[in-house]
């Protein structure tokens, strides 16, 4: 195998661990024993919202310059700062990073040491984390050729087991609606942000190694290409063995519950082991990665004042406090915070892949201001507070039932915002590509 079949396959497998936290592991098994024999239509949805979304998040960073600065630019250095702050602070390092930690110890340590204290194991998980993220550069390099094969070895285990012998028939649940159910739950794993976070230091690895021009494009192209791969084969895998199970465990309702079912009737008490290890390696890529890109954002943020390593340590630091609360305490406070946050992400991510075709910056402005207005209306709503008319205005709005009032709010806003640009002649950001932005000798992605 040639150098570059190496690093494609380096990297990919690396983009594919960063995605792959326990979420992404515990909610297959259960779209597929709700959905039965419609385990197929099911798939398809779970990897739009699931594989596609998220791997376009890349394209759009790449699209744009290969920075969240880029992505954002149309929007103001303002809103840079202000969204990048909100995404890596309350999303990244008080949710996604503690969350990791407090499942790890929850379902993975717990399986090996069941008396061991939650803070302890948690410092522990930090400890790794830091190991790794210490040098931003190597990331990828370390996840791809250390705990990616090993994570994928355990889950191909798993997987393969449940398909060729399978724990039970697949029967017909007399669910309806697959398709667009698997869609909102595999929207709610948070892959889109995710894929925002690690993709500038995806595409740093693949510069990091040399690669420039149509190198560097197929070495990138390729590993994206291996991530999507390796994604829909484990959730097809694990969507399929979830659906083997809709007779025998239809009653079951927690999704780890019925995870750790279907696995132990699988495997026996070596499958109990095995979802562990396979828990806290997943866990521990997701991590490390968004770990690496929020302490690198802070630097930037604070202009150096720390430096890159002191706040890989202090991100380390808070996550072991927060951590500690456990898995349902962090969702309790963040969960708002994400209802508000994850829309305008996925709108953000689309304009970036459609950038060339974007006219002007007001079409970014648009689009983005009205899905943050519905978003925070539906939110608040959620929580049980009216706004007088607006409210009821969202609830009518088209696809609100199903997750998505935001769709066409963000395409009037679009329009209206690209012909307000234009009447009152509005200044646009210029635009560099990835290829300019990349020979600037020194700059950092």
């Amino acid at each position: 195998m040639g150098k570059g079949s190496q690093h494609v396959l380096v990297v990919g497998f690396a983009l594919f661990a960063l995605y792959f936290g326990a979420g992404n592991l515990i909610y297959p098994p259960a779209v597929g024993n709700g959905a039965g024999e419609q385990w197929f239509p099911a798939l398809l949805g779970f990897c739009l919202t699931g594989v596609i979304l998220p791997l376009l998040a890349v394209v759009a960073i790449y699209n744009t310059g290969g920075t969240m600065k880029a992505l954002t630019s149309p929007m103001g250095d303002w809103f840079y700062k202000a969204f990048n702050t909100v995404l890596m602070v309350c999303i990244g390092m008080c949710l996604t990073i503690p969350r990791m930690a407090a499942t790890t110890h929850e379902i993975g340590v717990t399986s090996f040491a069941p008396n061991i204290p939650q803070f302890v194991s948690v410092a522990f998980f930090f400890v790794i984390c830091f190991y790794f993220a210490i040098d931003p550069l190597n990331v990828i390099d370390k996840i791809g050729k250390w705990l990616t094969p090993v994570l994928v070895l355990i889950l191909l285990v798993i997987i393969g087991k449940g398909i060729f012998t399978p724990i039970g028939e697949i029967t017909d649940t007399d669910a309806t609606g697959q398709f667009s159910s698997a869609v909102i739950t595999a929207y709610q794993t948070g892959d889109v942000g995710t894929g925002i976070l690690v993709a500038p230091i995806f595409l740093a690895a693949v510069l990091n190694y040399g690669y420039r021009g149509k190198a560097f494009k197929k070495i990138a192209w390729g590993g994206i290409l291996v991530a999507m791969i390796a994604l829909i084969v484990v959730y097809g895998g694990l969507l399929y063995i979830g659906a083997t199970s809709s007779a025998m465990l239809s009653g079951t309702t927690s999704s780890t519950e019925l995870l750790s079912s279907i696995v132990g009737i699988a495997l026996g008490s070596f499958g109990k082991y095995a979802l562990a290890i396979a828990i806290i390696l997943a866990c521990l890529t997701s991590a490390i990665g968004v770990m690496a890109i929020a302490a690198e954002f802070l630097n930037e943020l604070t202009k150096n004042m720390l430096g890159y390593k002191s706040w890989v340590g202090i991100i380390a630091i808070i996550g072991t406090v927060i951590g500690s609360l456990g898995v349902d305490k962090i969702g309790e406070f963040t969960t708002p915070i994400l209802l508000i946050i994850y829309p305008p992400v996925i709108v953000l991510v689309l304009l970036g892949v459609m950038d060339r075709f974007v006219p002007n910056a007001g079409a970014y402005r648009g689009a983005m201001l009205l899905t943050f207005f519905i978003s925070i209306i539906e939110t608040v709503a959620s929580y049980g507070y009216s706004i007088p008319v607006l409210t009821s205005f969202v609830y009518h709005l088209p696809f609100q039932s199903s997750g998505f009032a935001w769709v066409v709010p963000a395409i009037i806003g679009f329009i209206v915002g690209a012909v307000f640009h234009k009447l009152f002649k509005w200044k646009s950001p210029v635009k560099h590509t990835f290829e300019q932005l990349e020979l600037k000798e020194g700059e950092s992605i």
